[in-house]
């Protein structure tokens, strides 16, 4: 008896909003890190307004962006070790 095995078994499951497991994470991460900066007495409340949205931002930018078809978090994995292995550091003797 030939069986059928269902095509979209290799797609990772969206749990919420559209967002992989992964994905959620960065958002919920970036969400904390906001609130901790917003709330801790550091600096001056528009500072900490900016440096709060700027963390949110990166957070949002993390799970939602996607530039030609491939998210930030792949492109920035991959920049970050292009350069490690492009320039190497050498101890001076």
């Amino acid at each position: 008896m030939p069986a059928r095995a269902p095509l979209d078994i290799d797609l990772e499951d969206k749990l919420l909003y559209g967002l992989t497991a992964t994905r959620l994470a960065y958002v919920v991460i970036a969400l904390l890190a906001a609130f901790a900066a917003w709330s801790s007495p550091w600096a001056p409340d528009l500072a900490r307004a900016a440096a709060s949205l700027l963390m949110g931002a990166a957070g949002a930018v993390a799970a939602w962006g996607r530039w030609s078809g491939r998210g930030y978090d792949g492109w920035a994995w991959d920049l970050s070790l292009f350069a490690s292995r492009r320039y190497r550091m050498r101890r001076r003797q």
